[in-house]
């Protein structure tokens, strides 16, 4: 759209490295949120029904590059909307003990099982929201964050009334169809991800935040 201001960043392979430092303080609780993934996507549609142990791992370490951007560090309220099996919401509160989480999806069932992921790993920062995210109240400013499970507008045109100052998507880099009906005062970044490797291919992290 011609009335947005978009700027585009490459991703660094220095922040590739410093999430993989972060994995591996967290291996332990990163590899018992994929055990327990798995088992639940046995039983809830939670990912596809055959991926593999090693995709899940590159989700887990594609969530957590949020995890090294300025604005996820100031915040300490995220909210992690249509999260479906917990990405990229759980693994940023495992890694982030310190910060307070909310987990959101419209199907029960999702919103049952990350619980019990939650419960079984020890979590203490998780909250869970089952309705939509357009039922969901908020008095404090938060983080809004979200994997593929929403167009850029119409997340916006569903929770503008909340005190939320930025969005994040995690979204192919190919995204602009999305800005219609957005405030011409927005700033939009876009985080291209696609050269750390093919997995990454055409992905970005796209931030949308309020004047």
């Amino acid at each position: 759209m011609e009335h947005q201001r978009i700027s585009t960043h490459n991703v660094s392979r220095e922040t590739f490295t410093q999430v993989d430092e972060l994995t591996e303080n967290y291996r332990d609780e990163l590899e018992a949120y994929l055990e327990q993934l798995l088992w639940w996507n046995q039983r809830v549609n939670l990912v596809s029904r055959d991926v593999s142990r090693e995709t899940v791992w590159e989700h887990i370490r594609h969530s957590l590059l949020l995890s090294q951007f300025k604005l996820f560090k100031s915040s300490k309220i995220i909210v992690d909307a249509g999260t479906g099996g917990g990405l990229p919401g759980l693994p940023l509160a495992i890694t982030h003990p310190e910060k307070h989480f909310v987990l959101n999806d419209l199907v029960t069932k999702k919103c049952l099982a990350m619980k019990q992921m939650g419960k079984k790993i020890g979590l203490q920062n998780l909250g869970i929201f089952d309705e939509s995210i357009e039922q969901f109240t908020h008095d404090e400013n938060f983080l809004l964050i979200s994997k593929h499970a929403f167009k850029i507008n119409e997340l916006y045109q569903m929770t503008s009334s909340l005190p939320w100052s930025t969005m994040v998507f995690y979204k192919g880099s190919h995204f602009a169809d999305e800005l219609q009906e957005l405030p011409n005062s927005f700033q939009i970044e876009s985080y291209d991800l696609s050269e750390e490797s093919s997995f990454y291919q055409g992905k970005a992290l796209v931030f949308v935040t309020r004047d």
